[in-house]
């Protein structure tokens, strides 16, 4: 990570009880505009996995190794259930998919054992102030944003406010890499 980038400073221990594992599309890694990487430097339980297909996951460690027995998915489309209406108690594991919209259902596609897992979305999450990458939806979160909030519903008492400072430093050492005359494109 370049330094001028760098949010590292910004980033605070959240100790979370509920486990996550983030499933990263390998074009992802080491991507300026990731936001993984805050993820790891706070959350106190966390694995993340890089791989497309069961074979890449496989070899990362993701598959066997990984109970997925009280497991959920947490990814829209069809069959999903709205995370803050269900019932989520018998939920210990959450999966996140990370990577461009089409790369992370690519994912979910080529694995199987992922779309037989519970899956839930989010029906009311808050606004995204991650400017720099566009969505292709108004409601969609980068996903440090997407794991705070997720934490935030199924963990009320956790403060996920060290990752959303941690994303307010990265937004603006981005910004500050961009020509003042073009920050009218991403606010």
């Amino acid at each position: 990570m370049h330094l001028n980038i760098c949010a590292c400073e910004a980033c605070a221990l959240v100790p979370n009880r509920t486990g996550v594992s983030v499933l990263q599309h390998p074009t992802e890694v080491g991507h300026a505009k990731g936001t993984v990487r805050i993820l790891a430097q706070c959350l106190t339980r966390l694995d993340l996995f890089r791989g497309e297909t069961p074979e890449d996951l496989r070899q990362a460690g993701f598959y066997p190794q990984t109970d997925t027995r009280n497991s959920a998915l947490l990814f829209p489309g069809p069959g999903s259930d709205t995370l803050e209406s269900s019932d989520l108690s018998h939920i210990h594991h959450w999966i996140v998919l990370d990577g461009t919209w089409r790369k992370a259902a690519r994912i979910l596609h080529q694995n199987p054992a992922l779309a037989a897992l519970p899956r839930f979305h989010f029906a009311n999450p808050p606004a995204s102030a991650y400017a720099i990458r566009k969505a292709p939806g108004e409601h969609q979160l980068a996903t440090a944003e997407a794991v705070a909030y997720l934490l935030s519903v199924v963990e009320p008492e956790l403060d996920t406010q060290p990752i959303s400072r941690a994303m307010e430093t990265l937004v603006d050492k981005q910004m500050a890499q961009i020509p003042t005359r073009l920050h009218k494109h991403y606010r």
